[in-house]
């Protein structure tokens, strides 16, 4: 008789790919790329660009100086008063600028600019991401199969042993029975994870804008947990960190900017203008005339106060609202931070201690088994807990990685 085989030291690792299989871990480099790529290409990210270009062409738009008008008309008169008089008039207005009006025009323009291109860092940093996040599910998935394959080619090792088993005149035949029933639903389990690691494909393919079919090699999530940053300094960070924030910093400015416009409207509006009036006939001038006008706004000095302190206001009010995103993105890292700290503890104590002993005793009962000393339900038990353990450790991992890009989103490095 064969001896029997016990395949636990070799097979059930996680992370154990097929011969010959290219294979790319999902370290921070590889996962940058796809952000910069998702970012470059996505329409949502490409959508802000173009806002943020055209707040660009805003500051181009302000101007100094109001467009000039002109103006043209004919007299009707008997011919002696037109000789005298002259029978077309041809005039030209031109408004003069208000103090500091422009000024405040040009700052509140830059300022939109500047909200603009922080406003378009978000869809790119959330286009990133969701390529990132895809990127750690196809890595999980290929961790399952993988996983799955060392289960499947340990329960053949099992069916092998059973049989001689079943050979023996006091072995049973059930045994083997179940182990194949079970080898066939291990079967039917990875080739469903085989359709949902090409479902992640196609997604992951989706975010980056490339074809449906486009191949990815197997992709493996890191053995042990990155570090994870403290919750202090990141929040530390927001201010400078996370566009939302500093876009919003920046309509402060632009609400200050109003307010200060405002202030300038309440000025009065002085133009100039010039008429002139010719005898067309003779070709002659007969006369010319420079003037001034003015606006009197002391009449509606109210209003011009009550739009002031609207103006001051939503500036007061834009304050306010920085500091209350501030403290949105505040809870959101928190939340990001504790859930990558309790994702990178469990993938450490599964990868430990527990590992440790759910594979020792998945040992020890097989050798029981193998003996006729343990029945064949607890050695099925403990190496779906062992499976279960392994499979655990690498969710864990996928789930501090994609908590990780979630922080990375609140306060990115650039």
């Amino acid at each position: 008789m064969k001896p029997y085989l016990s395949i636990f030291a070799g097979l059930l690792v996680a992370g154990t790919s097929l011969q010959g299989e290219v294979v790319r871990i999902l370290n921070n480099d590889f996962l940058s790329a796809l952000r910069t790529e998702a970012s470059r290409t996505h329409p949502s990210a490409v959508a802000g660009k173009q806002l943020a270009t055209a707040a660009g062409h805003d500051v181009s738009a302000v101007r100094l100086w109001e467009d000039p008008m002109a103006g043209f008309g004919f007299t009707i008169a008997n011919r002696m008063m037109r000789m005298d008089d002259g029978d077309v008039s041809i005039g030209i207005e031109q408004k003069l600028p208000k103090p500091g009006m422009f000024d405040a025009q040009l700052r509140k323009a830059e300022a939109m600019r500047r909200a603009a291109t922080q406003n378009s860092r978000t869809p790119a940093l959330a286009a990133g991401a969701e390529a990132a996040r895809n990127a750690i599910e196809l890595a999980l998935a290929d961790e399952s199969i993988s996983l799955q394959q060392s289960q499947i080619t340990w329960l053949t090792a099992m069916v092998e042993n059973a049989r001689q088993m079943a050979a023996d005149p006091m072995g049973s035949s059930s045994d083997g029975l179940r182990m194949e029933t079970e080898l066939a639903k291990e079967q039917q389990m990875l080739d469903a994870a085989r359709r949902t690691r090409d479902g992640f494909a196609q997604k992951l393919n989706l975010t980056l804008g490339r074809p449906l079919d486009s191949p990815w090699p197997v992709l493996k999530l890191p053995t042990t947990p990155p570090p994870v940053p403290l919750a202090q300094a990141e929040i530390a960070r927001i201010p400078h960190a996370n566009p939302k924030v500093r876009a919003m910093k920046e309509m402060v400015g632009a609400a200050n900017a109003e307010t200060r416009m405002a202030d300038r409207e309440r000025l009065p509006e002085i133009s100039v203008g010039v008429d002139t009036n010719i005898y067309a006939s003779a070709g002659d001038v007969r006369s010319t005339m420079v003037g001034l006008k003015m606006t009197l706004p002391w009449f509606n000095d109210h209003s011009y106060r009550a739009k002031i302190s609207a103006a001051k206001s939503r500036e007061l009010s834009a304050t306010q609202d920085v500091e209350t995103m501030r403290r949105e993105v505040a809870t959101m890292v928190l939340s990001a931070v504790t859930e990558a700290a309790n994702a990178a503890a469990q993938a450490r104590a599964f990868s430990g201690e527990i590992h440790d002993k759910a594979q020792l005793t998945t040992r020890t009962i097989e050798a029981g088994w193998i003996s006729s000393k343990a029945p064949l339900t607890d050695l099925l038990d403990s190496a779906r807990t062992l499976f279960a353990i392994r499979l655990e450790q690498r969710r864990m991992i996928a789930m501090q990685l994609a908590a990780l890009e979630e922080l990375q989103t609140l306060v990115p490095d650039r």
